[in-house]
């Protein structure tokens, strides 16, 4: 399907097939871009909230006029009696909500950012507005922009599945916890009885009407595209493009890898490519890898190899998976496979005290194959990941561009990772990792005794893991994206 004059930018190509618009001298003119994120960078580090400052400082260092907007935390609304800051730098706004938001229909009663961020726009008078989310401005936002600047394109990137579901976006039952499918009014409301499916029909129309104002989606993955497209967004609006990469300082891999590519060393010297997957039984629609010089394999490693040491880095959530991993480290244990360690990263001070109690009892239970080393500041990410031999993502939702796969993909290192989602989109079996049954103990068990046992799985896997894109790289599509929607 063609998009803005002609050029195909939509789910059925990506970004990566879009031409870039440059001018007849061969220079391409930097459209002026108001960046804008529901917490700002400096406050919180989310996935959307690094991608929304990596893009603000690339634009800079690229010469363009730009701007970012982010959130306050919650704990100082209201107290600054201020709408709009700027603590951080002339260019570098602060939005203080004095309301209480409705996360029903992500509105935002507050009664002067409308005002406020048209006057906003109407000064900077951009050329984009880009935003990585609508939570906490309100999906009235769009309606504000277009008012105080008509002139200014609207860009959304979407992050999570917010619009289409009530549980926190995440499109799993309430009770159960089962995956949901699709979304329909009777099914919302059953989750959620205290709302009727009037109710949820009438939130639908109220995102969508002022989603209208949007001149363009941008989707980390093909799958939650597909998502957005059969809830009601335009096809020819969407557009696929992976979110702006993590730090790539720290990452030797990474260095090497660019190192290579400013020299023009041949192909040669990269990473070798991997060979095709064996096909075999695993799980439904899925296929096992095992390596070709595998030959029968053996029941773990050379005795005179470390033990393999598998990283776990993120939240430690219900629906993280931190439970599944723990599971599937106690099989290991129990088929005395002692060769294979589960490194934790993360915390679980903030979840519900209930579920604090069965983590807290999963790791004093654990074996000596699980080391919990807790908290980490992401500033040290690359550094913690040169410690770990592959990645493992056991995530029971429909993660849709999880931002620690591009973190071990910049790395080097191999991720094992549910077989749903965005995650399944950007992980090729056998090729630069592994995917297993969801929510199965037993099937990561089985993925994870196989790195353990069979000789060469993991310089395999590891050989097919390639770089994501530097921010500069990623820039330039983001620009044609630009360049198409202005055209």
């Amino acid at each position: 399907m063609n998009g803005i004059d002609g050029r195909e930018r939509m789910i059925g190509t990506t970004a990566d097939t879009l031409m870039s618009a440059v001018q007849a001298d061969g220079e391409r003119r930097l459209p002026s871009v108001l960046v804008m994120t529901h917490s700002h960078p400096k406050l919180t580090r989310g996935g959307a909230e690094i991608s929304a400052n990596t893009l603000f400082r690339e634009l800079k260092a690229r010469g363009a006029k730009a701007w970012l907007l982010g959130c306050s935390s919650p704990k100082s609304e209201v107290r600054l009696g201020a709408t709009l800051t700027q603590p951080y730098g002339p260019d570098d706004y602060v939005y203080h909500p004095n309301a209480p938001f409705d996360y029903f229909k992500f509105a935002n009663p507050d009664p002067k950012f409308p005002d406020e961020l048209a006057e906003l726009v109407a000064e900077l008078k951009p050329d984009i507005v880009h935003s990585h989310h609508f939570v906490r401005f309100g999906v009235e936002m769009f309606s504000a922009i277009r008012r105080g600047w008509p002139q200014a394109k609207i860009v959304l990137s979407l992050h999570e599945y917010l619009a289409i579901c009530n549980h926190h976006g995440q499109m799993m039952k309430t009770v159960t916890y089962r995956l949901c499918e699709k979304e329909s009014y009777s099914a919302c409301a059953a989750c959620f009885p205290q709302h009727g499916e009037r109710d949820f029909f009438l939130r639908k129309r109220y995102l969508q009407m002022f989603f209208e104002d949007v001149d363009l989606f941008i989707s980390p993955s093909r799958f939650l595209a597909e998502r957005f497209m059969a809830w009601g967004l335009p096809e020819e609006k969407l557009a696929v493009l992976e979110n702006m990469p993590p730090e790539r300082s720290g990452s030797p891999f990474a260095a090497e890898w660019d190192r290579r590519a400013m020299s023009g060393a041949p192909q040669a010297e990269a990473p070798q490519t991997p060979p095709k997957p064996v096909a075999m039984p695993m799980f439904s629609g899925g296929t096992r890898f095992v390596a070709a010089e595998t030959g029968a394999g053996s029941k773990k490693r050379p005795s005179a190899v470390r033990p393999l040491k598998i990283g776990f880095f993120g939240q430690m959530s219900p629906l993280k998976g931190i439970t599944v991993l723990m599971d599937a480290a106690r099989r290991l244990k129990a088929q005395k496979i002692d060769n294979l360690v589960i490194e934790i990263y993360g915390d679980y001070s903030s979840q519900p005290l209930e579920f604090q109690k069965v983590v807290t009892e999963a790791l004093e239970e654990a074996g000596e194959n699980v080391v919990f080393h807790g908290a980490y500041d992401n500033s040290q990410v690359n550094a913690l990941m040169q410690r770990i031999d592959a990645m493992v993502i056991p995530s029971t939702w429909w993660e849709n561009s999880p931002v620690v796969i591009q973190e071990a993909f910049t790395n080097g290192k191999p991720v094992i990772c549910s077989n749903i989602g965005g995650m399944a989109e950007k992980i090729v079996h056998g090729v630069n990792g592994l995917q297993f049954e969801v929510s199965r103990p037993a099937s990561l068990a089985e993925m994870l005794a196989d790195l353990a046992t069979k000789p060469g799985l993991l310089e395999t896997l590891a050989a097919g893991v390639r770089p994501p894109p530097t921010a500069a790289e990623m820039l330039n599509r983001h620009l044609d994206l630009y360049d198409a929607v202005i055209a």
